[in-house]
């Protein structure tokens, strides 16, 4: 028997998926090569890509105007990515443990960085009531800090563009995700195996890249 899983690391796949990744890595879809060894730009892996994608805005509802996208480096990396890409000078953080903490420690390479924060009571709330500055890039949340365990269970309503790591509590419940700018994650805690990061990005904030060339 398998077993369950219930630290904070790797979700458990199901079983159908392992049997059909297994099947696939010795011989996929009949084609005499391992889904391994095609190549990432080939129309056949190209498909696969596309199912996934379409998947996600079914189950997610993801309204027109968002992408998709699969990347490698884990969220930790989106936690430096985000502010490379969108911070011009100014953005607001809310720290409610271990994971905000490190986004928190990245963005502030890049500008300035205003935080509300639960850490005078040890993470054991989420802030409420506080207030943003209208001249903010974006506002960061971290949805569930999974070693404190403070999660939040509502979609804010916030004027800046509102960035989301639900890496933790992703699928977990439903989400307007017309509510975000972004939403990020790594892809192992409910998603599928360790080493993707997922990204769910309005179109729109792709035209608000800062050029640092």
């Amino acid at each position: 028997m398998r077993k369950h899983i219930f630290n904070a690391g790797p979700c458990k796949l199901s079983d159908p998926l392992l049997k059909n990744t297994s099947e696939a890595i010795l011989d996929w879809n009949g084609i005499g090569q391992s889904i391994l060894e095609v190549s990432h730009r080939g129309k056949d892996f190209q498909a696969v890509m596309d199912e996934t994608v379409e998947l996600m805005k079914e189950v997610l509802s993801i309204p027109e105007g968002y992408s998709v996208l699969f990347l490698g480096g884990g969220a930790s990396l989106q936690f430096a990515m985000i502010p490379f890409n969108f911070m011009k000078s100014k953005s607001f953080y809310v720290n409610t443990g271990t994971w905000s903490t490190k986004a928190i420690k990245e963005a502030k390479l890049f500008g300035d960085v205003e935080v509300i924060s639960s850490e005078d009571k040890n993470f054991t709330y989420y802030p409420k009531g506080y207030n943003i500055p209208d001249d903010v890039d974006y506002v960061h949340i971290t949805t569930n800090n999974t070693i404190a365990g403070t999660e939040i269970f509502e979609d804010i309503n916030v004027k800046a563009p509102l960035i989301a790591d639900m890496s933790s509590d992703f699928l977990s419940r439903p989400v307007d995700v017309s509510k975000y700018a972004m939403i990020y994650g790594g892809a192992q805690k409910n998603l599928g195996p360790a080493g993707a990061t997922f990204v769910i990005i309005k179109d729109e904030m792709l035209e608000k890249v800062v050029d640092r060339t």
